[in-house]
């Protein structure tokens, strides 16, 4: 069924970007996917579809005769219409009888979860819009998609936090598993079988899904776990995310191996971590309505780099749901890759759902927090509880 929230949501949006209509369009969407569909319903488009939300409210689907009654079964579009021949043909008639000035289509150069429409159906759409001698503009959809996809329902974020509480879970039987003189291998191969066994699916390929990284000199990054021993007086990076009820997570946990003649960290690493740890803290209750990417990742970023640590060459936050990196808006700094206004200069809105996770390597190894929040009123909540102490093993 289609969520009525997220057309309210998408309505909002097209009335805010002074845009008429907004055309989802495609066919066969299992093979072909149009990543926005699924965030609002779970329906599938077979033959030639179009879904068409107007800023006056309107909705209206064309779709092939055969698809007609599940449409109208859905019981949130105010007109269905199934072409008997053409899908060009009734689409134009639909724009004629519309009078949109502006028309948004699903593509996008910078964001992959708004750039859903094919080449082929784009083509198809040009032969529609020459039909109805079409004047108007055509532009991108992605600031409507931004807000349905990222503006995320209380059931939405009641499923994240459910795929977080068992990633935690997890995370605290990796306690007891990990032990000095393992691999990087063997703790990567622990959370593999636990996934397996409970029968969750991953935020992120399996193959590299965890990231376990331990000690100065191991590799790090998108990879999985390197061959690389856990010593004694190592910290250990886990980076770890799970599907659960088609909702993920991402989350980034912290541990010490505790040398023979130690009961606690080290201070200088524990000093590590609590900057880590205060960065998130402080850029979290800067995470509020309206507020950008930049502004937020500017406070975690300068805490960091004034307590006298090295800059991280990544942002501090991507958007999570349905899977890890959910599109839309970074909390990201002005270097290279990242300084698009889209990306990070955007105003953020209530209830999406980011990362927040700065790090900074020392001599026992990388320390990487990583926490998922919800952007509220009062600054962003924490969906489950932050680490507040090095795990100490």
């Amino acid at each position: 069924m289609f969520s009525k929230e997220k057309i309210k949501i998408a309505i909002d949006a097209l009335r805010d970007e002074k845009i008429d209509m907004w055309i989802i369009a495609g066919q066969e969407s299992a093979t072909n996917t149009e990543p926005i569909l699924a965030v609002m319903s779970d329906a599938e488009f077979i033959g030639c579809t179009a879904l068409i939300f107007c800023k006056d409210g309107s909705s209206t689907a064309v779709c092939t005769p055969i698809d007609f009654n599940g449409y109208v079964h859905h019981g949130v579009f105010d007109e269905v219409i199934a072409f008997p021949v053409s899908f060009t043909d009734t689409l134009a008639e639909v724009i004629l009888k519309k009078k949109p000035e502006v028309i948004a289509l699903d593509y996008s150069l910078e964001n992959p979860s708004a750039d859903g429409l094919s080449l082929g159906m784009y083509h198809l759409l040009e032969e529609a819009f020459k039909k109805a001698d079409y004047q108007g503009k055509i532009v991108s959809a992605e600031n409507i998609i931004v807000r349905v996809r990222g503006i995320k329902s209380e059931e939405e974020i009641s499923k994240i936090r459910k795929a977080c509480l068992e990633a935690e879970k997890i995370f605290n039987d990796a306690k007891s598993f990990i032990k000095p003189g393992m691999n990087c291998k063997d703790v990567y191969a622990f959370f593999q079988n636990e996934v397996e066994r409970k029968g969750f699916g991953w935020s992120w390929p399996k193959s590299c899904n965890p990231g376990v990284f331990s000690g100065d000199g191991c590799p790090g990054g998108h990879m999985g776990a390197p061959d690389f021993p856990i010593s004694r007086g190592d910290v250990v990076n886990i980076d770890f995310g799970i599907v659960v009820d088609g909702y993920g997570c991402d989350l980034q946990r912290m541990y010490y191996v505790l040398k023979e003649d130690e009961s606690e960290a080290p201070e200088d690493i524990v000093e590590a971590f609590n900057t880590v740890r205060d960065g998130i803290l402080l850029a979290a209750k800067a995470l509020k309505p309206g507020v950008t990417g930049l502004e937020v990742d500017t406070v975690a970023r300068e805490y960091i780099t004034g307590k006298g640590y090295e800059d991280w060459n990544a942002a501090l936050g991507h958007q999570m749901g349905r899977v890890a990196h959910d599109g839309g808006p970074l909390l990201g700094p002005e270097k290279p890759r990242y300084n698009k206004d889209e990306l990070i200069r955007t105003p953020l809105f209530e209830n999406m759902v980011f990362t927040l996770e700065p790090g900074i390597p020392t001599r026992a190894g990388r320390i990487g927090l990583e926490e998922d929040v919800v952007v509220k009123k009062d600054g962003a909540e924490f969906i489950v509880p932050p680490q507040k102490e090095l795990y100490l093993i």
